[in-house]
C-alpha cells in the first residue's frame, strides 16, 4: 500500500525546498561577486603589466631605430 501525501505535506516540504533553495542562491551569489572583483583586480594588474611591456616594446625599437640611423650616418659621413 502507497502512503498519499496530503496537501499541507507537500505545501510544507515545498516551502523547506524554497527556503533552502533560497539560502543556496544567496550563498552562490555571494561567491559570484567574489569572484567577478577577482576577476577585474586580475584584469586592471595585466592590462597595466600589457602596458608597461608595450611602453618597454616601443623603447626597444626606438633604441634599434636610433642606432641603425647612426650606423647609417656614420657610413656616410666616412
Amino acid at each position: 500500500m502507497s502512503k498519499r501525501i496530503s496537501t499541507q505535506e507537500l505545501a510544507s516540504e515545498l516551502n523547506t525546498l524554497k527556503c533552502e533553495n533560497a539560502a543556496q542562491h544567496s550563498a552562490l551569489e555571494t561567491k559570484v561577486s567574489a569572484v567577478r572583483a577577482e576577476a577585474k583586480e586580475a584584469r586592471k594588474y595585466f592590462e597595466q603589466r600589457l602596458d608597461r611591456l608595450d611602453n618597454r616594446i616601443w623603447a626597444v625599437v626606438l633604441l634599434t631605430l636610433g642606432s641603425l640611423m647612426a650606423s647609417i650616418l656614420s657610413m656616410l659621413v666616412i
